[in-house]
């Protein structure tokens, strides 16, 4: 990896991870937890050292079966001395697959079921292979090793989705703390903040989950498979729950809006709540020439939309149905930035460089920060903020933002503090919270990339923005932080107390649609910036 520090992990660091995390789950989760799984743990404890480091290199692994040729690990002393005492702990047990097919597809290559069932086919494909012996009903006991089976492969899954609280991030995150490459904020962590507060509410979610993988094996394709999806959908507990549903649901509800089945689609579609719902009901609603009720939706999409994003698609979808339906409607304000052109040397250098040197050749002092200049200010002022102990926000160590952050809920749940640190910001501007720099530096925040932060930018960010207008851009970023987080122009450029942003288009190249939100709201706020078009 590059960039990696030259670190040596102990051989057995992932058990030192694994305990780590199960001590995390057990304390904000052990009241919840069932007796067999309290259980677990208790067996687990009990383990040498050496059978708990197989046992969590089992879990680490793919699937529930392994072969004993397969384990072989330079750490461990005696690894047949160790599946023994798992044995007898009953982690694992020794036993073949209960079919010819499954022992097959879990543990056998093509040549070795070729080699056991010497009167198949040797053309065929091993997905092929095992197809035929679904009609095999002797199982072989004459492999060379011995078939284990994991018992409750599951607990990893478990302890995982207590602990990072979604379906992607893995037990590998430990690894690049122990390496240094990842440094957190310290926040508060407890019972008051977890993210399931019920029993109900951890089955729902691993139910979901289950369903989720279910899901991404489907073939998309046929229409049965993912109606019986949707026919399976779990009832949903919590709010965790409900936005994985809703965001599972979305999925089916596409893959047979693409098939043609409207009516499902339509149905599913309209059971839920989560972007981009709304808008697919209404391009839903347009192909089957139902342009009336399409118009109502977008009209409500319009006047309460769920965000930024759902309001700017409720206006394009409003204005193409009232002029099918012969409704009079008012253009948008049409853009118009102002536009700089310049002819300069690309040969050698990237266009936004370029630029960077023609300003200073008119006396600004330039940057090529992209979002990283309002970001990086944005990051340094709400830092306390972002990393505040709400419900449901931080549930484990490892976490470079809150779980709501790209949620309305965020501001939501901190609005008294957001509105006192924006009226501190108008009093004395971002003053205040330069010396977080040399506090924090390093430290993951959502909105820093540490690498573009220089004091030297800072100073001058100070020294000429104003404090009202540093929090009319902030509150703009607080409309919604995902799109206004991005689509800022490349340069910001400083010069005898004016400042001026500055997007770089090189030949061929044009605006974006973030970008054009951003220079809306430039204009509005009176912003001196420019679209500087290069050799175009």
């Amino acid at each position: 990896m590059a960039g990696t520090p030259d670190i040596d992990l102990p051989p057995k660091y992932y058990l030192g991870n694994f305990h780590r995390l199960l001590k995390h789950v057990a304390a904000l989760y052990q009241d919840l937890f069932i007796q067999e799984e309290l259980n677990w743990i208790k067996r687990f404890y009990s383990l040498s050292e050496d059978a708990q480091c197989l046992l969590v290199r089992l879990l680490s692994r793919k699937g529930q079966w392994f072969r004993t040729d397969k384990l072989k690990y330079k750490e461990l002393v005696s690894v047949s001395d160790n599946l023994s005492e798992l044995a007898h702990f009953k982690f694992i047990e020794f036993e073949y697959p209960n079919s010819c097919a499954e022992l097959a597809q879990r543990l056998l290559s093509k040549a070795e079921i070729l080699q056991l069932f010497p009167a198949l086919p040797k053309t065929k494909r091993k997905p092929e292979l095992i197809a035929l012996l679904q009609s095999y009903s002797e199982i072989p006991t004459n492999v060379s090793f011995d078939p284990i089976k994991l018992v409750d492969e599951g607990k990893l899954e478990l302890f995982c989705l207590l602990f990072f609280g979604n379906r992607y991030q893995e037990f590998a995150q430990f690894v690049l703390e122990n390496l240094g490459i990842h440094r957190f904020e310290q926040y508060e962590i407890s019972k008051s903040t977890r993210l399931f507060s019920s029993r109900d509410e951890i089955d729902s979610a691993i139910a979901i989950h289950h369903l989720y993988a279910t899901y991404e094996q489907a073939d998309k394709s046929c229409k049965s498979s993912l109606l019986d999806l949707a026919a399976r959908l779990p009832v949903a507990v919590g709010d965790y729950s409900q936005r994985q549903s809703q965001k599972l649901t979305n999925l089916i509800a596409r893959d047979l809006e693409r098939l043609g089945e409207y009516d499902h689609s339509l149905s599913l579609f309209e059971s839920t709540t989560l972007p981009p719902s709304r808008e697919r009901q209404v391009r839903i609603l347009i192909s089957m020439d139902r342009f009336q009720p399409a118009l109502t939706l977008t009209t409500s999409m319009r006047d309460n939309p769920e965000d930024i994003n759902e309001q700017e698609v409720a206006n394009r979808l409003h204005a193409k149905l009232a002029r099918k339906l012969g409704l009079s409607t008012s253009a948008p304000k049409k853009l118009q930035p102002p536009v700089r052109k310049r002819v300069l040397d690309l040969s050698n250098t990237r266009v936004e460089v370029a630029v960077c040197k023609d300003l200073e050749h008119q006396g600004w002092i330039p940057y090529f920060l992209e979002n990283n200049f309002l970001n990086t200010l944005f990051g340094l002022t709400f830092w306390d903020i972002i990393f505040a102990p709400v419900e449901g926000a931080f549930i484990n160590p490892y976490q470079r933002q809150p779980l709501d952050l790209y949620r309305s809920s965020f501001v939501q749940n901190r609005k008294a503090a957001i509105e006192n640190r924006l009226q501190e910001v108008r009093d004395f501007g971002i003053t205040p919270f330069k010396q977080l720099i040399d506090v924090k530096r390093g430290i993951l925040n959502p909105f820093i990339a540490w690498d573009q932060v220089d004091e030297s930018w800072i100073t001058l960010a100070e020294q000429t923005l104003s404090p009202e207008l540093l929090a009319d851009l902030f509150s703009v970023m607080l409309k919604d932080l995902r799109v206004f987080r991005s689509g800022m122009p490349d340069l910001v450029a400083f010069k005898n107390g004016n400042w001026l942003w500055c997007e770089v288009k090189g030949p061929g190249d044009k605006l974006q649609d973030n970008q054009k939100r951003w220079m809306h709201e430039l204009e509005r706020l009176g912003i001196n910036y420019e679209v500087c078009l290069v050799n175009q």
